[in-house]
């Protein structure tokens, strides 16, 4: 007897027992579905880094980014350790988000011209990585790609914002690297990928005063 009849066999009416089934095994399912999203809930919950997610919308193209986009707390890689921090920091500069992953090569090479641009333009160019959770990246691989490979590649001072869910999902993408432009007054200014980043386009974002 499997426990769908035994339960049924308890039902007060026998001649309602393929209702009851019917009735138990909708419950069964729901009880199911209820308990391992509980469960999936709380696993993610305690695997999140302090940083509390808010719920996004994408930005598109021309939009000036909302109060909150500045505000809003991040985890930062730094030297080995974690930090919380905030944009807030980067407003009034040309702001270059970088989207990458430890396994992208494409993303790793491109670090070099981000390091010559960042001492070229220090006062006014700032370029921060990001790598989103959902490139399933753990810390010990960044930490490792910091300290083993970058210091080769160019790249090792550069900030990074790492199990990043916010920013993925106002800036939604499919491939990397990808390159979100910020314009000093907080304008969505243009999305470029891989050789995206050259000195003409933040020559010419650094003439217009009024971007």
């Amino acid at each position: 007897m499997t426990f769908s009849n035994a339960l049924a066999a308890l039902w007060p009416k026998p001649k309602y027992n393929f209702t009851s089934r019917v009735m138990l095994s909708i419950l069964l399912t729901v009880s199911s579905y209820v308990f391992v999203n509980s469960a999936f809930a709380q696993s993610r919950s305690s695997s999140e880094a302090g940083v509390k997610v808010i719920a996004v919308s994408p930005i598109f193209m021309g939009e000036k980014l909302p109060d909150e986009f500045w505000s809003q707390e991040h985890l930062f890689y730094t030297a080995g350790h974690t930090v919380r921090g905030t944009l807030e920091q980067f407003k009034g500069k040309l702001l270059i988000l970088d989207f990458w992953a430890t396994w992208c090569g494409a993303c790793r090479s491109g670090f070099a011209k981000l390091d010559k641009f960042t001492q070229q333009y220090p006062d006014d160019v700032v370029f921060v990585l990001v790598n989103p959770l959902k490139y399933k990246d753990t810390f010990e691989k960044i930490d490792q790609c910091y300290k083993d490979v970058l210091p080769d590649i160019g790249g090792k001072d550069l900030p990074s914002i790492i199990f990043d869910e916010t920013l993925i999902a106002q800036f939604p993408h499919h491939l990397i690297p990808n390159y979100v432009w910020i314009s000093r007054n907080g304008f969505i200014r243009a999305f470029t990928g891989g050789g995206g980043v050259v000195q003409d386009i933040i020559e010419y974002h650094l003439d217009k005063q009024s971007l």
